[in-house]
């Protein structure tokens, strides 16, 4: 029952997207995000890809650098790619999968989505999901809503252990 269900830890995230444009500009990011109190809540970034590496040490007050994507099935011949090993070398424990544009732009399936965090999940890293509906559906109502979100969900559910995965 919810009553024997352990509180889960607030969490905080964001997702900086393809930003900022200067690399100068990120070290005020980084200061913002040290300036938090993460004593209550559990805090994650995701800067850039291209950005990764440069936070990853500058973030210093326990709040986690996690890489907004990650490829399918570890190193190898995956140009533009990241794999898990590569994140989990570089002493970082989250990765973002499933973001709407990443479903839309690059045509991330629910299928490959399954098998993005059964990689994540299997090399023992942690992963913020992403579900959520687009504009056309989100004005139609909620059961629209609700519907496009359970079939984001339905391929993963097996995999939803609120320890290791956060749904965004």
């Amino acid at each position: 029952s919810l009553d024997t269900m352990a509180a889960r830890r607030p969490i905080v995230g964001g997702n900086w997207k393809c930003n900022p444009q200067k690399l100068s500009d990120l070290d005020g990011l980084i200061e913002n995000i040290n300036k938090c109190d993460v004593s209550k809540c559990d805090v994650y970034v995701c800067p850039s890809p291209l950005h990764v590496t440069y936070c990853v040490d500058k973030v210093t007050n326990g709040a986690a650098v996690c890489p907004q994507n990650c490829n399918f099935k570890g190193c190898g011949a995956y140009t533009g790619e990241m794999s898990v090993e590569q994140m989990k070398d570089l002493k970082i424990e989250w990765c973002l999968i499933g973001h709407s544009e990443r479903r839309d732009y690059f045509s991330e399936s629910d299928e490959l989505l399954a098998t993005k965090l059964k990689y994540i999940l299997d090399a023992g890293m942690k992963c913020v999901f992403c579900i959520g509906e687009k504009l056309p559906e989100r004005e139609k109502g909620l059961e629209a809503t609700m519907a496009v979100c359970i079939t984001q969900l339905e391929q993963v559910k097996g995999m939803l252990a609120p320890e290791k995965v956060v749904i965004a």
